[in-house]
């Protein structure tokens, strides 16, 4: 007797697991498993490998944006004439806007004038009667660093240094520069303008892809200021390291001695920042340092080709086919040293649909050993309309089944055993 129902009950559980497994063939699956031990902040990564003397510095793959080594990346620091960087960027997106062009004039206003007469400041000594065009202006500020220029640019642009100033802070906004904040154009010391390294690479990423002409303006060793001065570049290392090729010095008793340093060998194009050094020959052994470690030690992966669909999908809530193929507008690659172990997993669990087509739907998250270094938008392959009433019927049916067989298969697994024990 307790043999027949042992039978029947296993008979019970047969059925009600095969409505567990039919809930859970639809059911989505979760692509990025492992995801909670990954390491996103990169305040400080791979610091060991680069003695500095400079307390924040990042190196960057100018490429794709991936962190090759930080130190204290993330820490608030004053950015003395790095800010021109943000200046140029502005100018030029003005340019490319139609409001201005590079032979435009602009005036010396007579706040610019005043800086012209500071001493002890990097000034090109401006002053109202000159005609000065936007391009010379930005050379001015790339070779000689020059307060008066960028004060200049900045009151044709804005009307005044401070508007200006917010015109600054919101671009900086839509960089994603999240611990920089802006009170000038020329890098003067201000106890509220600040930025870190991390954010500064961010914004000459974007200003070199965008505007490579800076390159140009940041390469030239020397300009005439005026009839009879010539003024040489600050950076040191321009002619002096391959490949170099700008990109701005900046130092202020407060802020200390700084560089953002661009290199290209081999194709493979680098970015480095030091903020906060003692002196500019310890801030330029700094960067070599890096700009050496980089070339030296990183070959480049292929990830995922660009417009091919990622191994892991995309879960759409709601949608027809629940499962949403993914793919890239540009190659998803990485620089790794010998031996370290690189991977890629997707940053979205989940969307709602609908969802069209080349629809930004989250990014793939390059990791090299268990950080994540960088992260490339990913879009959806095709349409995943909304799933029609019937089908999230039966969906619903599907779920309650689940939920209700295992609970019955629970009870009957436990009551075969009491029985056969």
């Amino acid at each position: 007797m307790r043999q027949t129902i042992a039978i029947a009950l296993s008979v019970v559980i047969v059925a009600a697991g095969s409505i567990v497994a039919l809930a859970e063939t639809g059911k989505p699956q979760n692509s990025t498993q492992g995801s909670s031990t990954l390491i996103t902040n990169t305040d400080n990564y791979r610091v060991s490998q680069v003695p500095l003397a400079a307390p924040s510095a990042e190196l960057i793959d100018a490429t794709t944006g991936q962190i090759l080594y930080a130190k204290q990346a993330a820490t608030m620091r004053y950015p003395a004439s790095i800010v021109k960087l943000m200046t140029s960027l502005i100018a030029l997106e003005q340019v490319k806007k139609g409001q201005l062009t590079l032979h435009s004039i602009i005036p010396v206003s007579q706040a610019a004038y005043k800086v012209a007469q500071t001493p002890g400041l990097s000034v090109a000594y401006l002053d109202p009667s000159q005609r000065v065009s936007l391009q010379r202006m930005l050379e001015l500020m790339y070779v000689v660093s020059a307060d008066d220029a960028a004060v200049a640019v900045a009151d044709a642009i804005g009307g005044s240094e401070s508007a200006f100033a917010q015109m600054m802070n919101r671009e900086a906004a839509k960089l994603h520069m999240t611990h920089t904040h802006y009170t000038n154009a020329s890098g003067l010391q201000n106890s509220k303008q600040v930025t870190t390294a991390h954010d500064i690479g961010i914004l000459t990423r974007y200003l070199i892809t965008k505007y490579p002409v800076v390159l140009t303006y940041a390469s030239m060793p020397g300009m005439d200021i005026s009839p009879g001065n010539y003024g040489h570049t600050y950076d040191q290392l321009l002619g002096q390291y391959q490949g170099l090729n700008g990109l701005k010095t900046g130092s202020t008793s407060q802020a200390g001695y700084c560089f953002v340093g661009t290199a290209v060998r081999n194709g493979h194009h680098l970015i480095s920042i030091v903020l906060g050094d003692s002196s500019f020959p310890n801030v330029f052994q700094d960067t070599a340092a890096l700009l050496d470690f980089g070339f030296q030690n990183f070959h480049r992966l292929s990830l995922n080709a660009e417009n091919t669909p990622l191994a892991q999908m995309v879960t759409v809530s709601g949608g027809a086919n629940q499962t949403l193929p993914v793919v890239t507008h540009q190659p998803i690659t990485a620089l790794a040293m010998h031996h370290d172990k690189v991977s890629m997993q997707l940053s979205t669990l989940t969307q709602k649909a609908p969802i069209a087509k080349g629809q930004q739907v989250g990014d793939a998250l390059v990791i090299v050993n268990r950080t994540v270094v960088s992260k490339v938008p990913v879009y959806a392959a095709q349409n995943d309309p909304k799933a029609s009433f019937l089908t999230e019927a039966w969906r619903n049916l599907m779920r309650s089944a689940h939920q209700g067989s295992r609970k019955i298969v629970d009870a009957v697994v436990h009551k075969v055993q009491h029985l056969i024990g």
